[in-house]
């Protein structure tokens, strides 16, 4: 196909090596990932599991706190959209850029990411995009299935997908139901609970055949519900030590509630002459609610008030201690409409879109004061109210994406700009808490080559990213890269190879406060800036199968190195201070995926082994503390009665390693221990 674009992503699964041909005009180099493949492999929501796979991320996996995975692209964490059915999932990106949500695994069919961005994403995409795409309307057989399971913590899941297509009319509803009431993890005999419920229903309607220009419209309503204990609480290292898996009690008011409503109506027409236009309105609204420990004794929690707090812990006194929990209750809400042209002109194709993007964060901060008593339980005082602020954005992004076709030859221009203001109303004044009202724009231009050679492919390409500074930036600096890829594939029937190159040099990097950083009060609303920084990598992608008779034997490697250093000493107000020439802690070095699987007749086994090496955690005017290198295995094994009938079995971390997600001031936090799943599921 000279005359198009022509993309191949490696999506080597444990079931089946598929590597996915795919024609996009936005995309010089991105690595497409067949969820539903992996679905029905390891019927697993681990994003770890999933988005491990894509050499472009970084993944720091979710832990046993209950603090969800937290991804970067190549250093940056901001400026990295999460997109769903083409349209932000995130409720905020540019009012609340720190506030990273992922979609549920089981309810999408596909992701993509893409370092070089699409450049009609603008700004908030700039340094990369994880792009899914949820269940398709399709026929009623391709999609109704219901599955049920447990495990060995006591936990159970259902879930449900129903879908139906009548001549031009279409349905999917999709629905699923966990509950995670977890172990005696609390040293009081407490559970940690977790439910959650995620419904996604799809509804479209095409033009009647013969239409002049065939048309199809789609409505989609997403809800998310959320209630989970969550804490940034760890272990002390000689607890760590004596019991990993093991939580404080004075944490077991720690809490986490979220509500996600996202509505979006979408038109797609097919012009004649291949040309196609895609307009998107979408809504959406999320309402959090957390709690979380940060002050014992009057202490806010480091080293120090950590080990008193696990001395209490261990011997309680009559008189008991004063603790006091954090308590946030924040508002998000965004609308926006966009709009793509594509337009085929022979073998050439040119893009133009536009986006009109409005979002708010509404935050509400207050301060419960409790008795840790003797018996370890907890007695709280009534809520005081200690600031509250709304920080409110607008952007208009526009941009022309134009692909240029000689053969072998494909040449790529492109031109992004985005315009954003960004408004902060302070309700409750608070030490350094300080309104804002500030207007940024940019250009975003993108240069790409590509020379496709039989199985071989070679591409180089160059763009400068650019993402607006939030309200929290004190500063007012946006972030600000060039970024320069060179990359080679081949493909052919039964083994894939793909490596990339690049290096991405900041004037400017975001940090936000995350699940991986316990800041004080006063820094959870600042936006810092990073002068300076230059990340160097090398992503690889291999796939092999093999087919011995009726047996296949498929192989994936995923495999990342990045070298992120900084180039000048700086300070900031999340991190403090960094000296020129070190790492950037909180990114490993490297990180390896390796999926490996077998399929004789009705009988499946798949392994994927997850490894990142060793990387540091820290807050402000904090040491580093170290996290060694270390590997993960998962292991799933399904039988198919038949085409209907399906009994799975899953063991996460089967290895039983002591993984850890976070070493800081506020103790070490690890992952789930091994746990097994059982599963059935029913296809009709």
């Amino acid at each position: 196909m000279p005359s198009r674009y022509f993309t191949v992503s490696l999506c080597a699964m444990s079931v089946s090596l598929a590597c996915s041909n795919t024609t996009l005009a936005d995309d010089f180099h991105s690595q497409m990932l067949e969820l539903n493949l992996l679905n029905d492999t390891f019927h697993s929501t681990a994003d770890s599991l999933a988005l491990g796979q894509l050499t472009a991320l970084t993944v720091l996996p979710a832990d046993l706190n209950g603090n969800p995975a937290s991804i970067s692209m190549r250093s940056a964490s901001q400026g990295v959209a999460v997109l769903q059915d083409r349209v932000y999932f995130s409720p905020a990106p540019y009012s609340a850029p720190q506030l990273q949500l992922l979609p549920n695994l089981l309810q999408q069919q596909s992701v993509t990411v893409t370092p070089m961005a699409n450049m009609a994403v603008g700004g908030q995409g700039a340094f990369g995009v994880v792009s899914y795409q949820t269940l398709p309307v399709a026929e009623q057989a391709e999609n109704s299935k219901v599955t049920l399971e447990g495990n060995t913590d006591a936990d159970y899941s259902v879930d449900v997908n129903w879908g139906v297509k009548q001549k031009e009319y279409g349905m999917i509803l999709a629905v699923n139901y966990s509950d995670a009431s977890g172990a005696d993890r609390l040293l009081n005999g407490q559970d940690t609970d977790r439910q959650t419920t995620d419904i996604l229903f799809k509804i479209n309607a095409a033009s009647l055949l013969g239409a002049r220009s065939p048309q199809v419209t789609e409505f989609t309503y997403q809800f998310l519900d959320d209630d989970s204990y969550r804490s940034q609480l760890g272990l002390t290292p000689a607890d760590w030590q004596q019991d990993p898996m093991s939580l404080y009690s004075a944490t077991a008011a720690d809490k986490h509630q979220g509500r996600h409503h996202k509505y979006q109506l979408s038109h797609q027409v097919a012009l004649s002459g291949g040309h196609k236009v895609i307009t998107d309105f979408y809504y959406q609204s999320y309402s959090q609610q957390l709690n979380q420990l940060n002050q014992f004794d009057g202490q806010m929690l480091d080293t120090q008030s950590l080990a008193a707090l696990a001395a209490f812990e261990r011997q309680p006194t009559v008189d008991g201690v004063a603790v006091a929990s954090l308590q946030q209750d924040n508002d998000f809400s965004s609308f926006g409409v966009q709009t793509e042209s594509v337009n085929q002109y022979g073998a050439h194709q040119i893009s133009l879109s536009a986006r009109y993007h409005t979002d708010k964060a509404e935050m509400h901060l207050g301060e419960q004061q409790s008795l840790w008593q003797q018996d370890l339980s907890l007695v709280s005082d009534a809520p005081d109210a200690l600031l509250a602020y709304t920080d409110d954005a607008t952007a208009f992004t526009s941009a022309i994406d134009s692909l240029f076709n000689w053969d072998g030859l494909q040449l790529k221009l492109a031109l992004a700009y985005e315009k954003v203001d960004v408004n902060r109303e302070v309700n409750l004044a608070y030490a350094g808490l300080e309104a804002a009202d500030f207007s940024d724009s940019d250009w975003m231009p993108q240069l790409g080559v590509l020379y496709h050679a039989g199985d071989w492919r070679f591409s180089a390409d160059i763009r400068r990213s650019w993402t607006a500074a939030s309200a929290g930036n004190l500063e007012q600096e946006a972030q600000v890269s060039l970024q320069y890829q060179v990359s080679a594939q081949y493909a052919s029937e039964h083994f894939s190879a793909d490596i990339k190159t690049y290096i991405q040099d900041f004037d400017n990097l975001h940090v936000n406060c995350d699940a991986y950083t316990q800041c004080a009060d006063s820094r959870l609303w600042v936006q810092g800036n990073v002068v300076d920084v230059q990340t160097k990598g090398v992503e690889l992608n291999l796939g092999y199968q093999w087919e011995l008779g009726s047996v296949q034997l498929p192989l994936a490697l995923n495999y990342q190195y990045s070298n992120a250093e900084y180039q000048t000493n700086s300070c900031n107000e999340i991190q403090g201070c960094v000296v020129a020439g070190d790492r950037v802690a909180w990114l490993p070095e490297q990180q390896l995926q390796l999926s490996a699987g077998m399929k004789y007749a009705e009988y499946e086994l798949n392994a994927n082994v997850f490894y990142q090496s060793e990387r540091e955690m820290g807050q402000f005017g904090a040491e580093l503390q170290s996290v060694a290198a270390q590997w993960r295995v998962d292991l799933a094994a399904n039988y198919h009665f038949n085409s209907h009938h399906e009994i799975y079995f899953r063991i996460e971390n089967l290895l039983d390693e002591t993984l850890v997600t976070t070493a800081s001031n506020s103790g070490i936090r690890s992952e789930n221990g091994r746990i097994s799943y059982l599963g059935y599921q029913w296809r009709f």
